[in-house]
């Protein structure tokens, strides 16, 4: 409880839920939007599998919109493109400690009413325009797995939030 305090107050969320693991993180980030078999999830193809595998634990089905070279991360002049009547999430990664280019995809996102999560895995203290990775979205996603930016002795995640039900029902999923 008091490391998701202090991660929340450090991050600039208004929650934070400590998770077993960055797989486990992005999985209840998804569940709690309610993303099940039929739905679709955008994001990128240049990722660690883990960010697919979230999507298809739900029983939903990954579209992939490219990156943008420079940046390594979602192109949002291609996002718009992927999106259908059966998108319910679109999660960008925000890989190396790269932040992805998150005003251009909420622009797009909030055109269409679809709610954003961050997979900030990689991306513990980076920072997008003077707000800290993790903050950006809907929902954000950590690992702690040991080779990430902040690493456990073993493995952790948490996933973060602004709005006090969805953190809760993150909170909730957690304990099955």
């Amino acid at each position: 409880k008091a490391f998701e305090d202090e991660a929340a107050t450090y991050l600039g969320t208004s929650g934070a839920v400590g998770v077993a693991n960055g797989t486990d993180g992005l999985t209840i980030a998804l569940r709690a939007l309610c993303v099940g078999p039929g739905d679709e999830v955008i994001t990128v193809p240049f990722t660690f599998y883990a960010s697919v595998e979230a999507i298809a634990q739900t029983g939903a089905r990954p579209v992939f919109v490219d990156i943008r070279p420079d940046a390594l991360n979602l192109d949002p002049e291609r996002l718009g493109a992927a999106i259908t009547a059966k998108t319910k999430a679109i999660m960008p990664v925000d890989l190396f400690g790269l932040p992805a280019d998150i005003d251009a995809v909420k622009a797009v996102a909030d055109a269409h009413g679809i709610p954003v999560i961050e997979d900030a895995c990689q991306a513990w203290g980076a920072s997008y325009k003077g707000r800290r990775a993790g903050s950006l979205g809907d929902l954000g996603v950590f690992s702690f797995f040991p080779t990430k930016n902040l690493g456990g002795f073993g493995d952790g995640g948490l996933v973060t939030g602004h709005d006090a039900e969805l953190v809760q029902t993150v909170r909730e999923l957690r304990f099955h």
